[in-house]
């Protein structure tokens, strides 16, 4: 049965009462945005990015030195922290690191045009808005304040039943703190909950807690979608 096309009348009365009970939770980055090698990935973007902004830089030295830009003086990174000041002070880093000639305004700008033209797997979110008459669904990931408007107009996050973002939470993947907050607030128990995430790290977070779990891409959507069947014993 292949959810992506159809998931009418798979299920028994018994199964979609209990499936209520169930969710499957997505992660962004990898699952749903690409970071494939050969597409327009979120790596390939940051490099445009930083071409845009200083043709001069190198790319390797972007890969290299971009996410060293993330951490403050204190150690916490920028998809923890959820004010306006602290994104101001990230860009601040950014701006120093890469002899960027611009102001912050100007950067955003950049920032979500290049961003916004990163592969998203389409197909990965149809197959979740369709199991929401089945199962509620939710996002977790780790991303900062600039990211979500431009997840907003792509999948229209009021369509997702829980969207845990990393930093409106101020903690993220694979601390165990952020696996505790999904569980407190769908109140959900661990064994009725499925997690696809494209990093093995946080994959194991997740087992520990004794949650369902789906080790995959965006690109693997027949993977994902056995690891839906199963756990919704889909017929």
């Amino acid at each position: 049965m292949n959810i992506g096309i159809d998931i009418d009348g798979v299920l028994t009365d018994a199964d979609k009462i209990q499936n209520k009970n169930k969710i499957v939770i997505f992660d962004w980055g990898g699952v749903i945005e690409s970071h494939k090698e050969g597409e327009y990935n979120i790596f390939t973007a940051d490099i445009d990015m930083m071409r845009r902004l200083n043709a001069d830089v190198d790319k390797i030295y972007v890969i290299e030195e971009y996410t060293n830009c993330n951490n403050d003086e204190n150690g916490i990174c920028i998809s923890c922290q959820s004010k306006k000041e602290e994104c101001e002070a990230w860009f601040e880093r950014v701006k120093a690191k890469f002899n960027l000639q611009c102001d912050l305004k100007e950067f955003v700008r950049v920032y979500d045009e290049e961003k916004g033209k990163v592969v998203y797997y389409k197909d990965v979110i149809e197959t979740a808005k369709k199991l929401k008459k089945y199962c509620k669904i939710g996002m977790l990931s780790n991303l900062m304040l600039l990211d979500k408007e431009r997840l907003d107009r792509q999948v229209n996050l009021k369509d997702f039943d829980y969207v845990w973002l990393s930093f409106e939470l101020n903690c993220r993947k694979p601390d165990d703190k952020i696996y505790e907050i999904v569980e407190e607030d769908c109140k959900i128990k661990p064994s009725n909950i499925l997690f696809i995430d494209d990093r093995s790290d946080n994959i194991e977070t997740a087992k520990k807690r004794g949650w369902n779990t789906c080790l995959a891409s965006g690109y693997e959507l027949d993977k994902i979608k056995d690891s839906i069947n199963k756990f919704l014993n889909l017929k």
